[in-house]
């Protein structure tokens, strides 16, 4: 959503609940950022991005988020390093572009948002890219695309709670007054039409699944902030979930800063270590 000086980019992380999300910072070739890595601690569980950094932000104020969306033909897609490569280096959207162009990325949506204002919304897969600046002061992406649909859609369950959530999210966003993190916080845990226990991957924003849903929240300020929450936005599981962690219910602040350093900022069971809690504000 459009604020004040510039975009926010919120997100929730959905995966299987055997994989983690973890928040981290580090310093780069040119840019220090903050940025959540994927991880997987289970051979057997294919999880195309496993250990990429999926959302991020830099202190020259480059932010972004990522939702997978599947294919027809699924490659057999590398190591997803170049977003590391792009929080280290780019300082504007423009240069973020450049990033997204090679035909080994991973496909689906990109958001993307600068510290000038700028913002766009990057459809990648099938050698196909798609830029898409925003008209309106709001943006919604789900696991489907808008521009590079295929036809026949993908064979994926998940295909209609997809097509749900991006209109719910919307809609929600629509309404808002002003971007603010708790405003967007709200959006983020949305329980409207839950599926209950007999979802696999659950069709509410907030994400109770059976075996897959929500396992972390962000919100993404490009003045070098990132909120992060580990486990449901809501706070607190159903009873059906396959999932044992335990949420945070709220979402933590955590902003770069001179010479921070590099290293773990939350670790896979949610723990805040040291140097998280150095970066809380």
């Amino acid at each position: 959503m459009n604020g004040p000086r510039h975009w926010l980019l919120a997100s929730n992380s959905d995966n299987p609940y055997t994989t983690t999300n973890h928040l981290l910072a580090a310093s780069g070739e040119r840019h220090s950022y903050l940025a959540v890595r994927v991880v997987v601690p289970h051979a057997d569980v294919f999880v195309p991005w496993a250990g990429m950094l999926t959302r991020g932000v830099n202190d020259a104020g480059l932010g972004f988020t990522y939702a997978f969306v599947p294919e027809q033909d699924m490659a057999d897609y590398p190591a997803q390093e170049w977003s590391a490569r792009m929080l280290a280096n780019a300082s504007t959207l423009d240069e973020a572009l450049t990033y997204l162009t090679g035909d080994k990325t991973l496909p689906g949506n990109y958001l993307l948002a600068d510290r000038s204002g700028g913002m766009a919304v990057v459809e990648v897969g099938g050698g196909r890219v798609a830029v898409r600046v925003p008209t309106t002061g709001t943006e919604a992406r789900a696991n489907v695309w808008q521009c590079l649909a295929e036809s026949p859609a993908p064979s994926w369950d998940d295909t209609t709670a997809s097509t749900h959530r991006h209109g719910r999210g919307s809609e929600l966003l629509r309404a808002l007054d002003t971007a603010t993190p708790e405003a967007l916080r709200q959006v983020l845990r949305d329980h409207q039409e839950d599926g209950g226990p007999t979802g696999k991957h659950g069709r509410s924003l907030c994400n109770h699944g059976t075996t897959d849903g929500t396992i972390s929240s962000e919100i993404i300020d490009p003045a070098g902030h990132l909120w992060f929450g580990f486990g449901f936005p809501c706070g607190s599981s159903r009873g059906y979930e396959q999932d044992s962690r335990t949420p945070w219910g709220r979402l933590v602040r955590f902003s770069l800063a001179e010479g921070s350093g590099s290293g773990d900022l939350t670790t896979a069971d949610g723990t805040i270590t040291p140097l998280g809690v150095r970066l809380m504000s």
